[in-house]
């Protein structure tokens, strides 16, 4: 990874067709770029801010697509919690290369044509079992959760991990919201997070229709930790600073009514709050 790259030392400006995408390409740099073995570029990445020109990033975006190099803009970084010590910027990169070689790997046909590209179906070397993945923030939460209910005496039955349920959205403006809920003995309890990263240009990855729900899986991991401190709050007594189920299912069925699409969206066999139901409900049962 590399900070503050000129565009025009990545790519090649004699393709463009104005004068004006050459000169600034001359001027301006992204925040940062991978580079791989070759030396080439992979994919760019741009922090965003009150300070952004959106004239100028308009101009990143625009070459970028011709160029087909991925773009990433990260918005909020500071509210962005790590998972699993595992950074939002070291997610990021983790999914563009191990979507390249899924690429590279679908061409030599060791895989077949049609399978989805899931980043934590690649699992770590001495994997254990099918969850055993370092870009798991599902399957290797639900262990975590069960447990905080268990010790603070809180599960509701036998299988805790029956009754997760989640929900992941996208705004308008790119923004992912991860919803994730559990029942407990006092009735369900949720955690939720958002995130804003925008491909602004998806290069490569247009051929990858999962990349988004892939990205959103980080905001499920931020949401699953949100839901283990409202846990922690409510055994300690805290918990009229929770917000309540209710309230959650009233805010999902006004996204629904605010254009907001469904990512991905799951719940267990045991699951007492519908996530997914009040946030069609908001679209028109659509």
């Amino acid at each position: 990874m590399h900070e503050k790259v000129r565009i025009a030392d990545i790519i090649d400006i004699n393709k463009f067709d104005t004068r004006d995408l050459g000169t600034y390409s001359l001027q301006a740099h992204f925040d940062f770029v991978l580079i791989d073995e070759n030396q080439l570029a992979v994919v760019a990445i741009e922090f965003d801010g009150a300070g952004h020109d959106p004239t100028n990033d308009g101009k990143k975006d625009s070459i970028c697509q011709k160029a087909e190099l991925p773009l990433i803009r990260i918005y909020g970084f500071e509210e962005v919690r790590k998972i699993k010590a595992m950074t939002l910027v070291s997610y990021l990169v983790e999914l563009v290369f191990h979507a390249r070689v899924f690429l590279q790997m679908k061409e030599e046909g060791e895989i077949p044509s049609d399978e989805p590209f899931v980043l934590s179906g690649f699992l770590k070397p001495d994997a254990k079992h099918i969850f055993d993945s370092e870009f798991d923030f599902v399957g290797n939460t639900n262990g975590k959760l069960t447990r905080a209910l268990q010790r603070g005496g809180l599960a509701a039955d036998e299988l805790p991990h029956m009754s997760i349920s989640r929900l992941m959205l996208q705004a308008p403006d790119g923004r992912l919201h991860a919803f994730t809920s559990i029942n407990s003995s006092n009735g369900p309890i949720v955690g939720s997070a958002s995130l804003r990263v925008i491909l602004a240009s998806r290069g490569f990855l247009n051929n990858l229709w999962t990349v988004t729900a892939e990205i959103a899986q980080f905001a499920a991991g931020m949401a699953a930790d949100n839901l283990l401190e409202n846990i922690r709050l409510i055994v300690e007594g805290h918990g009229h600073v929770v917000t309540s189920a209710d309230d959650v299912l009233a805010e999902l069925k006004t996204l629904g009514s605010l254009g907001y699409s469904l990512v991905v969206g799951f719940g267990g066999g045991h699951t007492s709050l519908d996530l997914f139901a009040a946030f069609a409900a908001g679209k028109g049962g659509k």
